[in-house]
């Protein structure tokens, strides 16, 4: 049996289109997909004028689709529109084929520069990044003193910065506090006088000449600080930047580390911004709420690299770095410290939640939590 078929259209409720099999006793059944589960599904018996003319019999072989619960627009891409009980994926005729385009792109071009994921990303994390980094510094759009540690951070995925904030900054601040902080809580100024304390010092110690420079060359913008988090005890899961908050362009970050009262571990996974995107059974490790980092992880045979951050230096992780933070001292806190363009404004201040206290710093970068 000769099946064809196509999407016309795909949204984060639903998926429509037409399922043909030339002669048959019955419409096919067309099913939505995603991570193998089927979220939609509905019988191809639609009549359009269209198809009939075109000479698809007649012409009932449309189908629409409602998908049993709306997703996120970011997983579109890993929707699969299937005839039920078959392997054959039916193609995308509108701008939700682009993923499909860009195979073919890359199997024709494979030297050109991509990102490693289907949301985009940071000019960082482009397969010719080095070439790209060479470029900004031949036109002037990124200042030559910062091609070294750019070039450290493109190939390793971090950068290590030390004695920053020695005598400013956190060091400043009632670092007592720090021990009050609750653990793995978004911060914000109502949780008490010693949190205000510490978020009010993280623009002096975190926006200094030197990150500052490296941030806005990163991310071609002023940097803004949407999620504030502080960790006293030993990580047992492995985290990364992308997945801390839903954000409209969850590969556009970067996470800023310190470390408040002590030495703190970082564990890395090598290389860990060069993986794939998805694991086998189609999740993103870019996305809140999955473990496809670790699954990944695991698959690549990858190993671990451990860093001491200590009071006075900062660390910055790219969007798909994998790491574990433990703490080296009794007292010491690690604080994580997201960072997007100002240009991309998370979603939940789009949506009202949030973004209710709001620090200006002088360099144009900012602070809302």
């Amino acid at each position: 049996m000769s099946i064809r078929g196509s999407i016309d259209d795909l949204s984060t409720s639903g998926a429509s289109g037409w399922l043909f099999a030339g002669r048959q006793d019955a419409p096919l059944i067309v099913q939505a997909m995603m991570n193998g589960t089927i979220i939609g599904e509905a019988v191809a018996d639609q009549e359009r004028a269209d198809l009939a003319a075109a000479g698809l019999g007649d012409g009932r072989c449309g189908f629409s689709i409602a998908f049993y619960q709306d997703i996120a627009a970011q997983l579109l891409p890993t929707v699969q529109i299937k005839p039920q009980g078959s392997d054959l994926e039916l193609p995308r005729t509108n701008l939700t084929g682009f993923i499909d385009f860009l195979s073919v792109m890359r199997a024709r071009f494979p030297a050109a520069g991509w990102t490693g994921s289907v949301f985009g990303g940071l000019w960082i994390d482009r397969s010719d990044a080095a070439q790209v980094l060479a470029g900004r510094i031949a036109t002037g759009a990124t200042p030559a003193d910062l091609e070294t540690s750019l070039s450290r951070l493109i190939a390793d995925g971090h950068l290590l910065l030390t004695g920053l904030h020695a005598r400013s900054g956190f060091l400043a601040a009632d670092l007592g506090a720090a021990a009050d902080v609750p653990e793995g809580v978004p911060l914000h100024p109502r949780l008490g006088e010693g949190v205000d304390r510490l978020i009010r010092a993280i623009p002096d110690a975190l926006f200094g000449e030197t990150p500052l420079r490296l941030m806005r060359a990163v991310l071609d913008d002023n940097p803004s600080v949407y999620r504030v988090e502080a960790q006293r005890s030993d990580g047992e899961a492995f985290l990364q930047a992308s997945a801390f908050d839903v954000l409209p362009s969850p590969t556009e970050c970067l996470l800023t580390v310190a470390a408040i009262g002590g030495p703190v571990l970082v564990d890395l996974v090598r290389h860990s911004h060069r993986f794939p995107e998805f694991t086998a059974d189609g999740r993103s490790r870019w996305l809140p709420e999955t473990n496809a980092p670790t699954a990944i992880a695991v698959a690549q045979g990858a190993s671990i690299q451990t860093n001491s951050l200590r009071p006075g230096d900062v660390m910055l992780l790219g969007p798909g770095t994998i790491f574990r933070l433990r703490p080296a001292a009794g007292e010491a806190t690690a604080l994580l410290v997201s960072c997007a363009p100002a240009r991309q404004t998370p979603v939940r201040f789009l949506l009202g939640r949030g973004g209710s206290f709001t620090l200006q710093h002088f360099s144009g970068a900012s602070l809302t939590v």
